[in-house]
């Protein structure tokens, strides 16, 4: 490719990226928080096929089977949410802003080997809701989820890596439901997830990823306890290099069956008892992300994504919030000094919903995530 060609499309890919970044104000199905990193939201979190550096660690391990030496990450997201009702003309916000949250990732894998392990903390699932002036009788919830997960990986041969692991989640949980409090905290059974990364030809890469679901809980010193029953996520990726290795594309479809949780009911032997269902369904994302290797040490990432919402207007749960709706990114990859800095923003529109139902009102969504992280490797 010619240096005058090359030079042309850098304009272009520049001009469409500080368009997408100027022309748009995330929040996934139910209250999963799909932002973790810059270097992952930077192509809308489709990088199940490997980023290639250490953000691998909390979206699928079996990329890091190709990346040697200590690795170390942290990161601070910052979550906005425009969220509110409209019932019979009058309106009403949520009050639900996530306020910031911070991740950390390391691994190793020695110098010649192929086998290695991995360690990360993030808040995959958080949601703030205050509906106490649209609706008293349902009140309030806070739920804050941390994740930590141990990931062994191994390069089976040069195209091949594959990586198994376990989860663990910390919750904390108010909720103020029906004239009645609850505040707890506890933690998960043991969860555990697969990963594999297969280069199956030239320039072209196959990712998948499986998480199986498994029941977080909060309790506190009253013998009041809340089941919180996580989707099981199925993800598979494909991505393609082009323009001499300068340019990364990736398709991800992600499946969770949000069906298996069916309440946030507060169990109870001393009356304090709280009924809350919810009636969600199975949703399906898809994610087109890019990583433009601009120049030396430095990316420039940006994508699109359709969100699927877990809520349906029947029977709506405005607890979970959700609807179907879109999602863009622009994110900044490049060396400080000794280390890696990623910078990404992200912005969301949510369709708005008719619920019917107790919870009836037109509802509408929005909102923008802002992360920030520094990497090192050794």
């Amino acid at each position: 490719m010619s240096l005058v060609v090359k030079q042309n499309i850098r304009r272009v890919m520049l001009s469409l990226v500080l368009t997408s970044a100027f022309s748009s104000s995330s929040y996934a199905a139910a209250f999963a928080s799909t932002d973790l990193t810059p270097a992952t939201a930077g192509s809308v979190n489709a990088v199940i096929a490997g980023t290639g550096n250490i953000a691998d660690a909390l979206y699928n391990p079996a990329g890091l089977a190709w990346q040697e030496g200590v690795q170390a990450m942290f990161n601070s997201v910052s979550r906005n949410r425009f969220h509110s009702v409209d019932i019979a003309g009058v309106g009403y916000d949520s009050n639900n802003h996530l306020g910031t949250r911070q991740a950390f990732a390391l691994s190793w894998l020695p110098k010649g080997g192929n086998v290695g392990m991995a360690w990360s903390l993030s808040n995959p699932y958080d949601v703030r809701s205050d509906w106490s002036a649209a609706f008293p009788s349902l009140g309030f919830m806070n739920l804050e989820m941390s994740r930590y997960t141990l990931d062994g990986f191994w390069r089976v041969n040069n195209t091949l890596g594959v990586s198994l692991g376990a989860d663990i989640y910390d919750t904390k949980l108010r909720l103020d439901t029906g004239g009645k409090s609850f505040s707890g905290s506890d933690w998960s059974d043991v969860g555990a997830h697969v990963g594999l990364r297969w280069e199956f030809m030239p320039l072209w890469t196959l990712g998948a990823h499986y998480r199986n679901g498994t029941t977080a809980k909060a309790s506190n010193g009253a013998g009041d306890k809340v089941n919180i029953d996580l989707p099981t996520e199925w993800s598979i990726g494909i991505a393609h290099t082009l323009m001499d290795d300068e340019m990364l594309w990736e398709l991800d479809v992600k499946r969770s069956n949000w069906s298996s949780l069916q309440s946030l009911d507060v169990i109870s032997s001393g009356g304090n008892g709280q009924s809350n269902l919810a009636n969600l369904r199975d949703t399906t994302d898809i994610m087109l992300g890019a990583t433009w290797f601009w120049r030396h040490d430095t990316q420039l990432r940006f994508g699109y994504a359709y969100e699927q919402g877990a809520n349906q207007a029947a029977g709506f749960q405005p607890l979970l919030s959700d609807s179907n709706g879109h999602k863009i990114s622009i994110g900044f990859g490049g060396e400080m000094a000794t280390m890696h800095l990623d910078m990404t923003l992200t912005g969301y529109i949510r369709n708005n919903i008719s619920a019917s139902g107790i919870y009836a009102g037109d509802y509408k969504d929005s909102g923008y995530n802002f992360l920030f992280s520094l990497s090192k490797r050794i």
